[in-house]
């Protein structure tokens, strides 16, 4: 009782027209989920308020709000995760809605004609065999529902806004050709720029400017390319190795006789790119690493004080590890 006749006072003085912010701070507490902001138009007015019950905009710099979501349906100032499915009302956030920030401070669809015409006239249920958008984007023409992977091309925004899904001349379901369809199709996002040339492969024997998977054995001439090899782009534009006389002394020299097989026990180089050390052969994944070069050229394969293979540390071994790393 004593608690209602301390907060009277309060009360009466909200619905007064004197109310104000120090007020509404002082019935925080006992009221928290009422959101004093909203109520009062104080999100946004140019005056940090630490009480609403939402993130003032005022009180710092509010991320952008986006759509997101698995189709997009959702605006928020962050990503957020969703189920993966195409209703039909999420065309129309993606065609008609506004994405921004709302009076009471969150993000939100902006309500307009527009957006509450199309949401409240949902696309009816197609009859069995009726041509409509499906797939995960919405990307495929098809009689019947369809389930694809849920990955995001540029392609796809093409179907979403020039698409017409329906029956061919063939008798079977697919996108119209149109002049407005066919140039966004072959007009894709603009060429990546060339990136940087690096050594690739599974040993590291080619020049690239892109990952690229090779079957793993390890040749002499791989040795040329990893001491030797300055791997750059050519004059033609494409990536490739760079003709310099050492590096073809190197790749023209006989190969060298084999070397006997180890005795068992003997200590020798071993995985896929020879970077271990070990007196049995071991198995390894396939990656090439810079240090694996520096064991290949420098490195010493031989038992050690406490009986174990192992690679000895020289000072040019340490200082091409230093390097690579």
């Amino acid at each position: 009782m004593r608690n209602t006749i301390l907060l009277l006072p309060l009360l009466l003085a909200c619905a007064s027209d004197g109310f104000g912010k120090a007020d509404a701070r002082a019935l925080q507490a006992s009221e928290p989920d009422r959101d004093f902001c909203a109520e009062f138009a104080w999100y946004g007015d140019g005056e940090c308020d630490d009480f609403c019950l939402s993130e003032d905009v005022d009180c710092g710099d509010a991320p952008d709000c986006r759509p997101t979501g698995c189709s997009g349906q959702i605006c928020a100032d962050g990503d957020l995760a969703s189920t993966c499915e195409f209703l039909p009302e999420y065309a129309c956030y993606q065609d008609l809605g506004i994405c921004e920030r709302q009076d009471d401070g969150a993000c939100g669809w902006t309500e307009t004609p527009e957006l509450s015409e199309c949401l409240n006239d949902p696309v009816p249920k197609p009859e069995p065999g009726e041509c409509r958008r499906t797939g995960c984007s919405g990307e495929l023409c098809a009689g019947e529902d369809l389930a694809s992977a849920c990955i995001a091309l540029p392609e796809f925004a093409c179907y979403g806004d020039f698409g017409v899904c329906e029956r061919q001349d063939d008798g079977a379901c697919g996108w119209t050709d149109s002049v407005e369809l066919s140039e966004c199709l072959s007009d894709p996002e603009p060429e990546p720029e060339p990136g940087e040339c690096f050594p690739t492969g599974c040993s590291g024997q080619l020049c690239a400017d892109e990952s690229i998977a090779t079957t793993c054995e390890f040749l002499p001439e791989y040795a040329c390319y990893q001491e030797l090899g300055i791997c750059e782009r050519q004059d033609d534009g494409a990536c490739g190795w760079t003709d310099s006389v050492e590096l073809s002394a190197c790749l023209e020299e006989p190969e060298p006789e084999p070397e006997p097989e180890p005795e068992p026990g003997e200590c020798r180089a071993t995985g896929c790119s020879a970077h271990l050390c070990a007196d049995e052969e071991l198995a390894s994944t396939c990656e090439f690493l810079p240090e694996y070069a520096c064991y290949q050229s420098v490195g010493t394969c031989e038992r050690q004080a406490d009986g174990a293979c192992g690679w000895t540390f020289t000072p040019e071994l340490s200082a091409c590890l230093e390097d690579a790393g």
